[in-house]
């Protein structure tokens, strides 16, 4: 109250009667910003103080700081084209954190309610902005190899219905598009992109071509590594997860632990690094790796080296595959063997992708539709001029134990397969 304090002193010490001349029109325009700047400043400060945000309440912080802020410009604490707090202000006002308070803001700009600017601030978006923006849709490219789109992937589908979803609460189009070899772009360039997500990767040229025309890009799960690309980047812990595949098999005391995967994959790399951390012998009969030009391996491919690896007659006492799909093929090449699960072999399959097995399939769960809505919206803070600083979001997963693992000494049978 101090403010209002030293301003009525102010006016007090004023004389009343307006002085002639130059000095008693200064003092008297002097005078009326300081009331009206302070009036209007105690007003916004005891309307916005007298409303708190209840952590506890069903409703989401980011929600209940939306309709606060949506509340005070509809009843004009705020004038068209004026400047919002700041999230640093805000956070500390409301007792929230800055990401909550981004996150309010961030939908009322793709709502076309407030703007923001570089380096300036978060302003009130004028009346014809605001229709402008209702009505504006963005084309948002979703751009794979045909490499990948040739097999019919559910993971891959999850990852692009998540960013279509995120589109879709955007109001925005979303343009599918199929690279050819990895590296290229469409060559129809009659649809004007307002940004791109890329799946599996780009060579550096072709990322180097979006630059230069002016399209924000997102990479998502990086099969083909773009070289030196200064780009934003949505990935998945596959390392994080192997680790916790290979932790769960060792605490069942298995020691004799095999691969069905890519060559040169992080949940390869992981795979052996795991071995030497828990003083396990990597054995290379108990490794089997599928083609490299299947980049999303199926059920087929899981059977064909589940033979192979049986071929061998030195199998392991456990397995860790590439994905569901690829240990359901090995699961059913394991029973046309007569070699049960879990009580012979225990299987661990990846992404927790909806697949049904008997026994059910003990994996490392993914949320593949998280994936694409993270992409998304690194992207639109991209398009909107916030600055993001290239790197990579790492998108945690999580180990779900099921029927088909389980502890070495369960069963003497597995004596025969060690």
């Amino acid at each position: 109250m101090w403010i209002w304090s030293m301003a009525q002193r102010r006016l007090q010490s004023t004389p009343s009667k307006r002085s002639s001349g130059c000095l008693g029109w200064a003092e008297s325009m002097n005078r009326r910003p300081i009331r009206t700047a302070v009036s209007a400043f105690l007003c916004n400060e005891s309307s916005m103080a007298n409303k708190i945000i209840q952590p506890d309440d069903a409703t989401s912080v980011r929600a209940q700081l939306r309709e606060i802020l949506l509340s005070e410009i509809k009843e004009g604490r705020f004038p068209e084209g004026g400047r919002i707090p700041s999230e640093r202000d805000l956070a500390q006002r409301y007792g929230i954190s800055r990401a909550s308070v981004r996150e309010a803001i961030t939908e009322l700009i793709n709502e076309g309610i407030l703007f923001r600017t570089v380096g300036k601030g978060t302003y009130i978006a004028t009346a014809s902005a605001r229709a402008h923006a209702s009505t504006q849709t963005r084309n948002i490219g979703f751009f794979i190899s045909e490499d990948i789109f040739h097999f019919v992937q559910t993971g891959y589908n999850r990852i692009l219905r998540g960013v279509g979803e995120a589109c879709g609460l955007g109001g925005d189009t979303l343009v599918f598009h199929s690279v050819r070899d990895s590296g290229g772009l469409p060559a129809d360039g009659s649809v004007k992109l307002s940004g791109c997500v890329v799946v599996g990767g780009l060579r550096r040229t072709a990322l180097e071509r979006l630059k230069e025309a002016g399209i924000p890009v997102v990479l998502v799960d990086l099969l083909v590594k773009a070289e030196g690309a200064d780009a934003t980047a949505v990935t998945i812990d596959y390392g994080g997860g192997t680790r916790m595949a290979i932790e769960h098999l060792v605490q069942l005391g298995h020691g004799h632990i095999g691969f069905i995967g890519l060559a040169g994959s992080e949940k390869y790399d992981a795979y052996w690094q795991c071995l030497e951390q828990f003083g396990l012998a990597y054995n290379p009969r108990h490794v089997e790796f599928l083609p490299s030009m299947d980049l999303e391996p199926g059920m087929l491919a899981g059977f064909h080296a589940m033979q192979k690896l049986i071929a061998k007659s030195q199998l392991p006492t456990a397995l860790l595959v590439t994905n569901d799909y690829v240990a359901r093929g090995v699961m059913e090449a394991l029973a046309m063997a007569g070699i049960r699960v879990p009580q012979q072999i225990s299987v661990v399959g990846y992404d927790d992708l909806g697949v049904k097995t008997t026994p059910p399939m003990t994996t490392i769960r993914v949320d593949l539709d998280k994936v694409g809505r993270l992409a998304v919206e690194a992207l639109y803070r991209q398009i909107e001029g916030t600055r993001v600083r290239a790197g990579q979001t790492v998108v945690p997963v999580e180990l779900v134990v099921r029927g088909s693992t389980a502890p070495r000494e369960r069963s003497p049978e597995r004596s025969v397969l060690d």
